[in-house]
């Protein structure tokens, strides 16, 4: 992670969230802008996608429903999530609590209604 620190990279995301939420866009339309955002960063490493995937997921985690697009993309890049491969990117303490965020996100997107309308409202 050449660009970023790891809480720094997780906080980036959340506030870029928070700031469209603030513009008063719903919560669909301040997720897709946030992904947009990203979508340069996700591209720098498998640790940046991992990272922004997950923060991601614990947005979608407040969320009523999940757009089943997005379901399907953080599912199917965390469900792959392998800490060996990331040793020695980051810390032993942030990979542990990366392991930790990213579980919390695949029980619980499980839980989640699942949304097949892909309109995003404003």
């Amino acid at each position: 992670m050449d660009n970023w620190e790891y809480e720094e990279l997780f906080e980036a995301v959340n506030r870029n969230y928070k700031n469209y939420l603030e513009q008063s866009l719903s919560d669909q339309l301040a997720l897709a802008r946030t992904s947009y955002d990203f979508e340069t960063v996700r591209k720098e490493g498998i640790l940046e996608d991992i990272i922004v995937s997950t923060a991601m997921g614990e947005m979608i985690l407040s969320h009523q429903k999940v757009f089943i697009g997005y379901l399907n993309s953080i599912e199917e890049l965390l469900i792959k999530y392998n800490p060996n491969e990331l040793s020695g990117l980051i810390s032993i303490e942030d990979l542990t609590d990366l392991t930790t965020r990213i579980n919390n996100v695949l029980i619980s997107l499980k839980e989640l209604q699942v949304d097949y309308n892909s309109k995003i409202e404003s």
